[in-house]
């Protein structure tokens, strides 16, 4: 249920991104949300060519109202009027996606070694 719950939240991370998506079209209605810290953790609602979505502030490094954009599913690399841009891998994401799987990570490196250590301990028949 727990590795459910950790993979569920992940997904819903890089879904809040602009990077799974394919995007063609004009920037419009761009509309900041201020969450706990305002201008670390804020997101954005915009609209793209007709289709409306939310991320993090930290795309608007590569796009501003009326800019015209072109960007491939699952690509950091956006066109914004003819020029490259890359956006910048989204905080939020990363965490949920890398600190599950050091804790995963931790738990196996001490928890393997202590059911190795438990099943090679020398069996003493009691033959008397």
């Amino acid at each position: 249920m727990g590795i459910a719950l950790i993979i569920l939240g992940s997904v819903t991370s890089w879904q809040r991104t602009l990077i799974p998506g394919s995007f063609d079209g004009e920037v419009q209605n761009i509309v900041t949300y201020e969450v706990d810290q305002p201008g670390v953790d804020d997101w954005v609602s915009l609209s793209i060519g007709g289709h409306e979505t939310t991320t993090g502030n930290d795309a608007l490094v590569c796009m501003e109202e009326g800019s015209i954009i072109t960007k491939a599913a699952f690509s950091r690399h956006v066109f914004v009027d003819g020029q490259q841009c890359e956006l910048p891998f989204p905080r939020q994401a990363l965490t949920d996606s890398v600190v599950p799987l050091l804790l995963v990570g931790v738990l196996v490196l001490f928890g393997v070694p202590l059911r190795t250590r438990r099943n090679s301990e020398p069996q003493l028949d009691d033959e008397s």
